[in-house]
C-alpha cells in the first residue's frame, strides 16, 4: 500500500512543503519518495532520502562527482532536523493503523 503525506512547515522567512510516499506492508513501513519545495533558500535538496542511524533519523542527499563516484552527503540544518523529526512521527502513526 502506497500512502501520501503533505507537510507544510511556514517560518517567518518563507514556506517549506514537503511531499512524502510510504510504502506500507504488513507492519513496515519506509519512505519511498520525498520531494521538497520552498519559498526561499532553505538550503535543503529537492528530492533527498531518508536514513535511520543509531536510532535517528537523517535527510541525506546522493550526487555523483566529475569521476561518476556516488558521495552521500547528511543534510544538517534546523529545517532537515524538522522535517526529519515530522517524517518520524509520520511512521510511527502509520504503522500503528497497519494489522
Amino acid at each position: 500500500m502506497i500512502i501520501h503525506k503533505r507537510i507544510q512547515n511556514d517560518y517567518e522567512n518563507g514556506s517549506i512543503e514537503i511531499q512524502i510516499n510510504f510504502v506500507a506492508e504488513s507492519r513496515n513501513v519506509k519512505v519511498s519518495n520525498i520531494q521538497i519545495k520552498s519559498t526561499f533558500d532553505c538550503g535543503l535538496p529537492t528530492s533527498p532520502t531518508i536514513e535511520k542511524s543509531l536510532n535517528k533519523y537523517f535527510l541525506v542527499v546522493h550526487y555523483f562527482k566529475h569521476d561518476k563516484r556516488i558521495f552521500e552527503r547528511i543534510v544538517g540544518n534546523i529545517y532537515a532536523d524538522n522535517i526529519t523529526e515530522q517524517i518520524s512521527d509520520m511512521i510511527i502513526e502509520i504503522t500503528k493503523t497497519l494489522k
